[in-house]
């Protein structure tokens, strides 16, 4: 395309443009459209961040805590014992915009952690007049706990040197764009470890090493050497950065921290640790989860597995020993033989291969495939599952495929459970092999569980974190519970650790009006029917005042033959009871940990 021609397309492109967004803007006015409203404002206390975002044990700072709603702030509530913190004042924050929906507000409090506290991360919530906040975590660590220098700048020439690894520093990306420079010595040879953690859930740290080796136009330019925003980025994967390199040569270097994206906030806090060595590789796994895990590939199959299913839901079946077989490559004839329920295991250490074991069943049986990754796991290791007939025919595979209706393709997943129906007596093979050609490894290890079904409730999940409830007033809680394998038996939901003046009653929502999954394949092989009950949390008009968060365990029971089982699954939820705004009486603003 000609020089012209190209600029008249682009002025063309241009006019159109312009003339769709007037369009648009008069068909907006003329119907009454509505345009993005404004934020809504925040309704309860929020807390985000806290800075610095921790230090060691038997330390005691002063920190800031950022959020909203948080302006008569009374204590900080810890799940756990060790750290103990005093609120000193509560403010708005006075860079805020006034016009916001929701300014910020600013919580200046005293920490102190116990000699006997251990490292991790520590769930705390703000305790507020008007209820309790969301839960955020702070940090305890072993190393010596710096914080960045207030007059830190984005001028690498002015890095401040770290020494004496290991060594963490408490650091903020304040600003888009903003970068913080620190400076270091390495020895010829010498390997360290550099970890960027992040206290902000919006807020994905990377690390960059660099050296002024200069350029052929710049003699003091900095090139990057390394660099890492997390070891693998997949849903359910931390985004916390770890980099571990090996110096060639001695000398002086910088490392950097910032956001992957970019952008920078108050909110956006971190802390770099270093150490000298390589550390414990990172973990590429999911990031553990509380409660009943089921449809993950990371959940441990164990011998007592059947007994465990059982006990949440059918319970009238007897229990069954699981013994455990191994599968063999392909090529190897005969194939071994296991027995059903029973579990495989093996290890697909060679680019390409596939294993395999024979099983037999008599009569129709309704059977579940459940697959457990005991090292490396998805995305590195994907098992595809294949149970083929005594005529090579396949009946099923882990893969579960739909039509994506928008691009007219198909989508194929890789799932941890799988059930199916055989109907015929006969002999069956199962094949293990990865969804490559090319990926294997001796940390390849899969356990495959063969079983019949049990039908038995899944994974419980309360979609509240946290309830504050004014007397008088009435809140839901919504419980989502898995049916799983045609679990069709009643559940029995109650309402424990209640204070005083507050009962609970079942209740019921509008249900939402969804269209059926189009072109969604055999969704009932690989995915457990939802169901979502309401409970509503009822204080009376006298209800007293809390003045400590207490926490309502959500009770959960299965009814087998008319009769109530075990709990199977308590749902904990930090409940107040909140004086109505228009007639809180004033108080004085109260310290400690646990209130």
């Amino acid at each position: 395309m000609s020089p012209e021609k190209r600029a008249l397309s682009s002025f063309d492109a241009t006019v159109r443009l312009r003339s769709v967004a007037a369009a648009t803007l008069l068909l907006g006015l003329l119907t009454g459209t509505a345009w993005p409203a404004t934020p809504k404002p925040e309704t309860e206390p929020r807390a985000f961040s806290i800075y610095p975002l921790g230090n060691r044990p038997g330390t005691s700072y002063d920190a800031q805590i950022r959020g909203v709603k948080l302006q008569d702030a009374q204590a900080l509530w810890f799940e756990t014992d060790g750290i103990q913190a005093r609120i000193d004042h509560a403010q708005r924050d006075p860079e805020s915009d006034p016009n916001a929906a929701t300014p910020p507000d600013l919580v200046n409090v005293h920490v102190t952690i116990a000699s006997a506290a251990k490292p991790g991360s520590y769930l705390f919530r703000v305790v507020t007049k008007q209820g309790l906040s969301n839960a955020i975590s702070m940090r305890v660590t072993n190393e010596r706990t710096i914080a960045e220098p207030e007059n830190l700048t984005a001028e690498s020439g002015h890095a401040p040197r770290l020494e004496a690894f290991p060594v963490v520093v408490n650091g903020r990306i304040a600003k888009k764009g903003e970068v913080d420079y620190y400076r270091f010595d390495a020895r010829p040879g010498e390997t360290l470890s550099f970890e960027a953690f992040s206290g902000f859930s919006a807020f994905d740290p990377s690390i960059t090493i660099l050296e002024s080796s200069g350029s052929w136009f710049d003699p003091h330019r900095l090139n990057r050497i390394s660099f890492n925003d997390e070891p693998l980025y997949f849903p359910d994967f931390s985004t916390d950065a770890k980099l571990v390199h090996r110096f060639e040569r001695g000398g002086s270097y910088l490392v950097s921290v910032a956001a992957f994206d970019g952008r920078g906030a108050s909110n956006d806090v971190y802390q770099l640790r270093i150490s000298a060595g390589p550390g414990t590789p990172p973990s590429l796994r999911t990031l553990p989860k509380p409660g009943w895990q089921e449809h993950t590939f990371t959940r441990r199959v164990s011998a007592d597995w059947l007994k465990q299913l059982r006990a949440r839901g059918d319970l009238a079946q007897p229990a069954d020993d699981l013994e455990t077989f191994h599968a063999v490559e392909d090529s190897v004839k005969p194939s071994p033989a296991m027995k059903i329920p029973g579990i495989v295991e093996g290890v697909i250490s060679r680019p390409g291969e596939t294993q395999r074991i024979t099983f037999h069943i008599r009569d129709a049986q309704d059977l579940v495939l459940e697959v457990e990754t005991a090292d490396a796991t998805v995305p590195m290791f994907n098992p595809v599952l294949r149970v083929l007939d005594g005529a090579g025919r396949e009946m099923v595979t882990n893969v579960y495929t739909q039509l994506n209706n928008c691009g007219g393709y198909m989508m194929k997943t890789i799932q941890p459970k799988t059930a199916v129906s055989l109907g015929a007596t006969g002999d069956y093979s199962l094949e293990i092999h990865d969804v490559t050609a090319g990926a294997a490894g001796t940390n390849f290890a899969y356990r495959v569980l063969i079983r019949p079904q049990i039908p038995h409730i899944g994974k419980v999940e309360v979609e509240q974190e946290r309830i504050n409830l004014a007397p008088g007033g009435a809140k839901q809680i919504s419980v989502a519970i898995e049916r799983e394998e045609n679990y069709s038996g009643l559940v029995a939901l109650t309402v424990e650790g209640l204070p005083p003046g507050v009962h609970a009653v079942a209740g019921s929502e509008a249900e939402e009006d969804k269209p059926p999954l189009m072109n969604g394949g055999k969704v009932e092989r690989y995915f457990p029917k939802k169901q979502k009950s309401v409970l509503l949390l009822m204080a009376a008009p006298d209800a007293p005042v809390s003045s400590v968060p207490q926490m309502a365990r959500i009770v959960v029971r299965p009814i087998s033959g008319g009769k109530v089982a075990q709990v199977v699954d308590t749902e904990l939820v930090p409940l107040m009871v909140v004086a109505n705004s228009e007639n809180a009486p004033p108080t004085a603003p109260a310290a400690g940990s646990k209130p």
